[in-house]
């Protein structure tokens, strides 16, 4: 296995455990103080562990190799883990809300409030360590499932800071209606923060264009280019779980053979691995250089020549994700829709 996988999967068994223990623990507070904000906690705490169960499953699962019926291989599991658990988040607020107006009802009950306030401050403490490490750990393997879980933990400390606040609140004033007050405004937060995942779940599985990825691969092509590489279009680049993936179409002298593109498409495959600083494919068209891009060509020996070179045009972001081109006219074929 791998060395960036088998740390995923550790993170996510821990993940895992440590936020079954943390649930647990935020119940009891419940129990403890009978506080509707603390239960709009817990409640958060009870999606950490079924997104936890689902981390690691995504996780073993976008390990798997590609094989005949996924050629791309699996990452994108990572997408459809953190899109379940954004809708979980939601179902929690929902959940809340209902809790919360209840007790705006019949009125709060609070009791043993310092106990219960310790007890959240110490649990918030460990989520924040946990969701730090899960996202410097998403974000070293690649990880979308380990930084979108470390993320939603981090807005559980900042749920379990509200909570804390709102019953020194009440401590301090005897306003007990403050309670469910602040277990409303913790499920209006951490609804929006499911409305993120999911969105951003969404866009990888529609294989949403990563203007990042772009760049860096635009950037690799254009470092000390090759006079051979005349022109770059139809660049696309999309992410499916760790795994990178880039596909273009490249103009070049129409007279080099088979064995010399073989050599430049593993050039072309390393450069922009390289930028991106990730494993994964690379898919390069190669099309034969016309008279009518002789004079950007910076190719010296060319025996085709038709016209003199004057300037080579740098590559950008806009030329090398335009559309594709008739290959005698340069009129667009297929162009993005911006």
């Amino acid at each position: 296995m791998p060395a960036d996988v088998a740390v995923r999967i550790r993170a996510g068994w821990l993940a895992l455990v440590l936020g079954a223990a943390i649930c647990a623990g935020k119940f009891g507070a419940y129990g403890l103080t009978g506080s509707s904000a603390v239960f709009s906690d817990a409640m958060e705490s009870v999606v950490n562990v079924l997104a936890g169960v689902l981390l690691v499953y995504s996780l073993l699962v976008a390990a798997r190799p590609a094989d005949r019926d996924h050629p791309y291989g699996h990452g994108k599991v990572e997408y459809f883990s953190a899109g379940v658990e954004g809708t979980l988040i939601a179902v929690a607020a929902l959940l809340i809300f209902v809790q919360a107006g209840r007790e705006l009802v019949r009125g709060p009950e609070l009791r043993n409030l310092d106990r219960g306030m310790a007890a959240v401050g110490a649990l918030a403490a460990v989520n924040g360590f946990l969701g730090l490490h899960l996202i410097r750990t998403g974000r070293r393997t690649r990880s979308l499932a380990l930084e979108a879980d470390g993320r939603h933990l981090l807005t559980d400390v900042a749920t379990s800071a509200g909570v804390v606040v709102g019953l020194v609140a009440v401590r301090l004033t005897g306003w007990l209606v403050l309670d469910p007050l602040v277990a409303i405004a913790v499920a209006a937060n951490i609804l929006r923060e499911g409305w993120r995942l999911v969105r951003r779940a969404v866009g990888g599985l529609m294989d949403e264009a990563d203007r990042a990825m772009l760049a860096q691969a635009v950037a690799a092509l254009e470092h000390d280019r090759p006079a051979w590489c005349i022109d770059v279009h139809g660049l696309r680049a999309w992410r499916s779980g760790a795994t990178e993936h880039a596909d273009l179409h490249m103009s070049i002298p129409r007279f080099y053979d088979a064995d010399r593109l073989h050599e430049m498409d593993s050039e072309i495959r390393a450069r922009i691995l390289a930028g991106l600083g990730a494993s994964g494919d690379v898919l390069v068209h190669f099309d034969p250089c016309r008279p009518r891009q002789c004079a950007g060509c910076a190719l010296e020996a060319c025996a085709v020549r038709a016209a003199a070179f004057t300037q080579r045009a740098p590559l950008n972001l806009a030329l090398a994700t335009r559309g594709e081109e008739e290959l005698e006219t340069g009129q667009p074929v297929r162009e993005f829709a911006s």
